[in-house]
């Protein structure tokens, strides 16, 4: 099995385990867009008529913070990318509200016209929290680490291109270049990742097995102080930073002293301890929004998450689902709207379109893809499935050659809630559900094994053709759906392969509407990130994936 198609594997496993008490992971084609009109963009506290302070201590909570290390050339977790990213400088930054990739240790590069090279110049007064110095030969120490064969590769080995990664060639101290040996349409976005944070070379070889457990040390804002396995982790504030990105509201040293990160895996634990005082933010979920919307010191931030939709997927290699009639007849069956409106949901994002959401595309634009969406009609639904020969037995429940029309869910037992209210959108049809739940590893053989015809599946990023590859690519070690398309296959590989946003984004479209087109699964709703925060939390910013990000955060007096 091809090892990129693996790190595919590795990736969803990330964000279902984060999903359990939300949901995020890596980065979409080189533009992406701020959320359709309408849509709730990123909810921040409210205008304050004072001016930033400098000081405080912030209690954060996702959850579990780090599942592994803070290493990140082998972390898969993207909790731990998302705080080590406030300790680790990127090459490049991505706005998270309209795409556009600035320079941050990079101050400027080229691309050759095959795609295949990248030259950078690099900042020339940035120094590690050790005190060495950033420089063409600490990128090239960071990515040939990242690429080396006796380490175990993450996010970080697949975010460089994984086996279409060639090498990194130190031009100068201020110019590397990096080779590829395919063009990678995303490759400026993934580096604004935190998963491709530099290090200190000089530290990670003084810190040997023990870096990104003991120590972690970069050139951002701030400083790693100390992990204590499964209580927190604290970081520090650096003096000496002086080289933001432009996407950022200051320059300069961060305004708070500290962040403290704490573990507290279960969502209404976390909440109690947020409307306590104990936490300052906290990673929460939908269901929780109204207890939280009651108390007047709790502000709910709301964030589009950088992503696929949630999608109710299908498996195309089993019956019933392996008859287009019968997919098409479920999607007919679900009333999407309606969903978004029951306490699984507290109304909180919109109604998808298309397996990617409309704050994933340029001006938030699926009129390309949006005809091929189908919509709720159960008067058609159960005429589908008069023609695919499914007729109504006494019980109400369809049956055909002597086999009842009952599709098998296999789902993790976190997912139960967004599934359960299709039971009865799918009798009033004439279709039977068998719910099957488990723990992670359960829904992972599952699904690996394509031994369900129905789960509830999404995935994070700002990596548009990275998701579509992982989904539905007909050899993707991710394709848990029996899906073989070649005129998907045809157009992913020209998006992949384009050296122009029309060219990458006609493309990509065309992909995205095959998969429509075959029916792969019900588009069900586009997610928001919901965080509880104290009304005394200022500034936050998101990440492209849409994680806090606490640069220019504050807290008022």
């Amino acid at each position: 099995m091809n090892r990129s198609r693996i790190l595919a594997i590795m990736l969803v496993i990330t964000v279902i385990l984060s999903s359990a008490c939300s949901s995020p992971q890596p980065a979409a084609t080189p533009t992406t867009a701020p959320p359709a009109a309408g849509s709730p963009a990123a909810t921040t506290a409210p205008p304050a008529a004072d001016q930033p302070v400098r000081g405080g201590t912030i209690v954060v909570s996702h959850g579990q913070n780090v599942s592994d290390t803070l290493n990140q050339h082998t972390s898969t977790h993207t909790t731990s990318r998302m705080v080590a990213h406030h300790v680790l400088d990127t090459l490049t930054a991505v706005n998270p509200n309209d795409g556009s990739i600035h320079p941050s240790l990079a101050t400027s590069w080229e691309v050759s016209p095959d795609g295949k090279v990248y030259t950078f110049k690099l900042r020339t007064d940035v120094k590690f929290h050790d005190g060495t110095p950033f420089n063409a030969e600490s990128v090239k120490f960071n990515f040939d680490y990242t690429m080396r064969d006796d380490i175990r590769h993450g996010f970080a080995w697949s975010a460089l291109g994984g086996t279409s990664f060639d090498r990194t060639e130190v031009v100068d101290s201020s110019t590397v270049k990096v080779y590829l040996k395919a063009p990678n349409a995303a490759f400026l976005v993934s580096l604004s990742d935190g998963g491709l944070g530099i290090d200190s070379p000089t530290a990670m070889q003084a810190g040997g097995e023990d870096y990104g457990i003991k120590t972690l040390v970069g050139s951002g804002p701030f400083k790693f102080k100390e992990w204590v396995k499964g209580d927190h982790i604290t970081l520090v504030r650096s003096d000496e930073y002086n080289w933001a990105p432009d996407i950022f509201q200051h320059s300069g040293p961060a305004y708070l002293d500290e962040i403290i990160y704490r573990d507290i895996q279960d969502v209404a634990t976390r909440i109690a301890a947020l409307e306590a005082g104990e936490l300052t933010l906290a990673t929460s979920t939908e269901p929780m929004v109204a207890q939280l919307r009651g108390n007047p010191d709790i502000q709910i931030l709301l964030t589009p998450k950088a992503g696929t939709a949630r999608m109710y997927t299908m498996n195309l290699g089993k019956s019933p689902t392996d008859d287009i009639r019968v997919r098409q007849a479920i999607a007919h069956a679900i009333d999407k709207a309606a969903l978004l409106g029951l306490p699984a949901w507290s109304g909180i994002g919109r109604v998808a379109v298309a397996p990617i959401p409309r704050n994933m595309v340029p001006n938030g634009d699926l009129s390309a893809v949006a005809q091929y969406d189908i919509a709720f009609d159960p008067a058609k639904a159960k005429s589908l499935l008069d023609e695919a020969g499914w007729k109504v037995g006494s019980d109400g429940i369809r049956e055909k050659g002597g086999q009842k029309m009952v599709v098998d869910w296999a789902i993790t037992a976190a997912s139960v809630p967004q599934v359960e209210p299709v039971e009865q959108m799918l009798r009033d049809v004439g279709i039977g559900m068998n719910i099957r739940t488990g723990d992670f590893n359960f829904w992972i053989s599952e699904c690996e094994k394509l031994n369900y015809n129905m789960t509830l599946m999404s995935d994070s990023g700002y990596n548009t053709l990275f998701l579509l590859d992982e989904f539905w690519q007909s050899e993707s070690a991710g394709n848990w759906q029996a899906y073989s398309n070649p005129k998907f296959d045809e157009y992913l590989a020209k998006a992949l392969a384009g050296t122009t946003q029309q060219e990458i984004w006609n493309n990509a479209m065309l992909a995205m509407a095959e998969t429509m087109k075959d029916v792969q699964g019900v588009n069900a709703w586009e997610q928001d990130y919901v965080y509880g925060a104290s009304t005394a939390l200022r500034g936050v910013a998101y990440h492209e994936i849409g994680w806090p990000f606490f640069y220019d955060a504050w807290l008022s007096k």
